[in-house]
């Protein structure tokens, strides 16, 4: 029995490590690479040998496009042109929108089947752009490497560099996910683990942080996700034989949270899913669709709990011979007061595929001429990360035990790039002239240390030349905002000035609502006043509001205008004007926003 049972132990052993030798096509498509992922999409969208395919839709945003055509009386615009390998990979992409036009090209190697260069071209209306995504492989043709490159002009800079390192063990194959940003800065890794017919992805930065799935029908299924958005919530994921999704099931540190679940008829031409609300324990509302025996959706249509219905949404088809859909048109019927109201055709699309033939063969364009820049990425970048990733350590380690200058110590010095303490950020330097002397005078913007962008305070400085030396005469915090009060614009500092022997000071900030502060400071009666400000706010396309007051002279002016981007109009519907006196407050003593002017016919007080 002993015997037997060793044996089995060993026949399980050797089939699991012989289970190990997982194919590096599988392991290089579930890394997560978005040009991999990119170049391979329509594989399953399009029957047969697929060459070409230009697609044009009658979608107004397109008419920018130089290609055109009319059918059925009406005019459509090219929106894409897309040629494949004859393994349906992506060779070729072109995109036309509102906002301009964009190109890839994509290079393979045709011995080992592998990607190795994808180049993006952007011509927009702000400007043009060239990305170009270069990728190595080790003996195994697993991924290696990736480089991303910017070219501006003539100038090719570091996107981002990534490196793929794989760890054999007999049980599992382990990626190690490693990135560097354009700054030489490291995140945190990403590891993939590869086992038994399953996948354990980690990633510390995203919304899943753990993913684990399973293989089904030789196709990686998500089974169950941990910390999905908030810690502590799971996910879990179930599936029917055929790899279609039943049900989507959230329990956070509570118990259930959230449900959805799918039902499908015999041939999956039909699908229900339904969603759940009071914590999963109640169905508020389903959503009904249709699809046709080539799989493309027909109808769309959700019923909510209360009875209502939402608007429906279907799509008529014209195939060729192969099975592809070669018009498509759209139609939208909208729901009001639980009525559906009449069916209106709202696009339509065509598509003109060309298809590989026996003779034909596959245009493979020449594989550009790698940058000289590569070579030196690969050999210094890893060094550099690492240094960087230990002072950055060192800088943590030093926030945490409250180990760091809390003020610039220096007193002076020839440059003024050497009053910067350890761990702090010099922002920008301005250069003038602040009093009636010879000698020029500087200031200085910087950012207080912080671990990982969280909020800290900014410290102004000013400097004065003397006998060709620097001399800090002055640092303060308080005519700075900190570092992420700007809302989602992030840090509101948006820049620093000397003119007419005054400091000035600018801030930027808000999301859909903006604002802007300008303040003026100059050095009068022995100390910093504030002598001047300005203030905007507003939505683009919607009102803007300006405010400037001259504390020196005590006039105020008032604006507010309304904008319609539709027509173009901009139309000013209130302006004031005021002379109102105050003593100038002390620059230690301003705090950008917490003051407050008020006109006599303008509702609402302004900040400044």
């Amino acid at each position: 029995m002993k015997i037997f049972l060793q044996l089995v132990l060993f026949l399980l052993s050797t089939t699991m490590c012989a289970q190990q030798k997982i194919p590096s096509k599988q392991i290089n498509e579930n890394l997560d690479i978005g040009a991999f992922a990119e170049s391979s999409e329509d594989q399953s969208l399009l029957k047969e040998n697929v060459f070409s395919v230009k697609s044009y839709t009658s979608d107004s945003n397109h008419k920018k496009s130089e290609g055109k055509k009319v059918f059925e009386g009406k005019t459509l615009y090219l929106k894409n042109h897309t040629m494949y390998r004859k393994d349906g990979r992506k060779s070729f992409r072109k995109e036309i929108s509102a906002s301009g036009l964009s190109t890839s090209k994509y290079y393979y190697n045709e011995s080992s089947g592998n990607l190795v260069l994808k180049e993006d071209y952007y011509d927009r209306e702000y400007g043009k752009s060239h990305y170009s995504k270069w990728y190595f492989y080790d003996k195994n043709q697993i991924i290696s490497e990736e480089i991303g490159l910017e070219k501006n002009e003539a100038k090719i800079s570091l996107s981002n560099y990534t490196k793929y390192k794989v760890e054999d063990s007999a049980s599992q194959k382990k990626i190690i996910v490693s990135q560097v940003g354009s700054d030489s800065i490291s995140s945190p890794n990403n590891i993939y683990i590869f086992s038994h017919e399953n996948l354990i992805k980690i990633s510390p930065l995203y919304q899943s942080k753990v993913q684990k799935l399973s293989l089904l029908n030789g196709i990686y299924k998500l089974d169950e996700i941990e910390d999905y958005v908030v810690e502590g919530r799971k996910v879990y994921f179930k599936y029917d034989k055929k790899g279609h999704l039943i049900s989507e099931i959230w329990y956070n540190q509570k118990g259930l949270e959230n449900k959805t679940e799918f039902t499908y008829n015999d041939d999956y031409t039909e699908t229900i899913e339904s969603h759940y609300h009071l914590l999963g324990t109640e169905i508020s509302s389903k959503n009904y669709k249709k699809f046709d025996q080539y799989g493309n959706i027909t109808f769309d249509q959700t019923k909510y709990y209360d009875g209502s219905i939402g608007s429906i949404e279907e799509f008529e088809y014209q195939y060729d011979k192969e099975g592809n859909w070669i018009v498509k048109k759209r139609f939208y019927s909208e729901a009001s007061s639980g009525i559906i109201g009449k069916k209106k055709l709202t696009t339509v699309e065509t598509r003109e595929i060309e298809y590989y033939t026996k003779d034909s063969q596959q245009k493979n364009d020449e594989l550009p001429q790698m940058p000289e820049i590569i070579n030196k990425i690969r050999k210094n970048i890893p060094k550099i990360a690492r240094e960087k990733d230990s002072y950055l350590d060192e800088k943590k380690r030093a926030i945490e035990a409250n180990s760091y200058d809390a003020e610039i110590t220096v007193k002076e010095s020839d440059d003024i790039k050497n009053f910067t303490p350890k761990y702090w950020k010099l922002k920008e330097i301005a250069y003038g002239n602040l009093d009636d002397d010879e000698n020029e005078e500087a200031v200085a913007v910087y950012e207080m240390p912080n671990i990982d962008r969280e909020d800290t305070e900014q410290i102004l400085a000013i400097y004065k030349k003397q006998n060709g030396k620097w001399k800090i005469t002055h640092q303060t915090s308080s005519p700075l905002l900190s570092s992420q009060s700007g809302g989602m614009m992030g840090n509101p500092f948006s820049g620093i000035s000397i003119a007419k022997r005054s400091i000035v000071i600018d801030h930027f900030g808000g999301s859909r609502d903006k604002w802007e502060y300008t303040h003026r400071y100059r050095f009068q009666n022995g100390d910093w006043y504030l002598i001047g400000s300005s203030a905007s706010f507003g939505a683009p396309c919607d009102y803007w509001v300006k405010f400037d007051y001259n504390i020196s002279t005590g006039d105020a002016t008032y604006s507010k205008t309304v904008e319609n981007c539709k027509n173009g109009e901009k139309k000013v519907t209130q302006s004031q004007k005021l002379n109102k006196k105050i003593t100038p407050p002390k620059m230690d003593e301003v705090t950008p926003g917490n003051s407050t002017f008020k006109f006599p016919n303008v509702k609402n007080e302004i900040y400044y």
